[in-house]
């Protein structure tokens, strides 16, 4: 095996020695890798269509222009505020955390 000379991977050389198999771990990560990046596909596939249902039924309900827009629109902007609250909230505790350490 040519590649597996001390200059070109010594890493995989000391594994050896300890006894590790590293081509079954070579196989099986790539293995993983695979099949994450399969995953990841699958769920940004999902991710995407998601998001353009929901463009469309937000363009829907502001063409009708139905209350059912109205009280959307609400509620993102309650939630979009809750949101802002909550990490004012953590920034808060954050700076209270630190303000005894700096008294020290």
């Amino acid at each position: 095996m040519s590649d597996s000379t001390p200059e070109k991977n010594p890493v995989a050389d000391a594994l050896r020695e300890w006894g590790f198999d590293v081509k079954t771990f070579e196989t099986r990560a790539k293995r993983s890798l695979d099949s994450a990046r399969g995953d990841l596909t699958e769920v940004s596939g999902a991710l995407h269509q998601t998001l353009t249902t929901t463009k469309q039924v937000l363009l829907n309900l502001q063409k009708q222009r139905a209350p059912v827009a109205a009280e959307l629109k609400k509620g993102f902007e309650d939630a979009w505020e809750a949101i802002e609250k909550a990490f004012t909230r953590a920034r808060e505790k954050v700076r209270e955390q630190d303000r005894p350490e700096s008294r020290q």
